[in-house]
């Protein structure tokens, strides 16, 4: 099996601590493209390789059918390297999502629900909040379940301490368990020179 998503972060900044920027300067965004590729089926688990527009070689990893990370790891040029899948930016998240929103679930079901948001080397915050699945619907002519999600938490923005927090859904495959769609937004503030800055990340 092979997928492709596409992925759009767009980041605004405003606030006193940034009135110097131009206007132009206070946005900015970025796609990147990733496929990946289900290379091996077990009883237990499954193997996927990874490829992207910013990747250096491709990611390697193997997850049980919970999406708990048994291996994950960086092979370039036919050398394997272990990696930190929750600090991997964007990979390291939509797997923790896939991770969180498996398994059995009942419609209106909430349940505890973690989100870690990496974009080195600034901005690193760990949130905690609830995941509710809503429905099941359809996207794009497949049964998906429909989840709605919510958090909050703290982390670090260039060495300043951040508050954030995030609303979003997403879209499951029934078939597959593979995510189809999901879409944040995490406003956030924190302080710069002694100014309040106001940041806004959506997926």
């Amino acid at each position: 099996m092979r997928l492709s998503y596409r992925v759009r972060t767009v980041a605004t900044v405003s606030g006193a601590g940034v009135r110097s920027l131009s206007e132009s300067q206070k946005s900015a965004s970025v796609s990147q493209r990733y496929v990946l590729e289900v290379t091996a089926v077990e009883n237990d688990s499954f193997d996927v390789r990874i490829t992207g527009d910013n990747l250096q070689g491709a990611v390697i990893a193997r997850f049980g059918r919970d999406w708990t990370a048994l291996k994950f790891g960086v092979e370039t040029e036919g050398s394997y390297a272990d990696a930190d899948l929750p600090a991997f930016p964007i990979l390291g998240e939509a797997f923790q999502m896939a991770r969180d929103l498996s398994g059995r679930w009942m419609v209106g079901e909430t349940r505890p629900w973690e989100r870690s948001v990496n974009v080195p080397p600034l901005l690193r915050v760990r949130m905690q909040g609830t995941a509710t699945l809503k429905r099941i619907t359809r996207l794009d002519g497949r049964r998906a379940a429909e989840f709605h999600s919510g958090a909050t938490g703290e982390g670090e923005y260039g060495g300043s301490r951040l508050q954030m927090s995030l609303s979003g859904r997403s879209w499951v495959d029934l078939a597959t368990g593979f995510m189809l769609e999901a879409r944040t937004s995490a406003p956030g503030q924190f302080t710069q020179a002694g100014e309040a800055v106001l940041m806004e990340l959506k997926e």
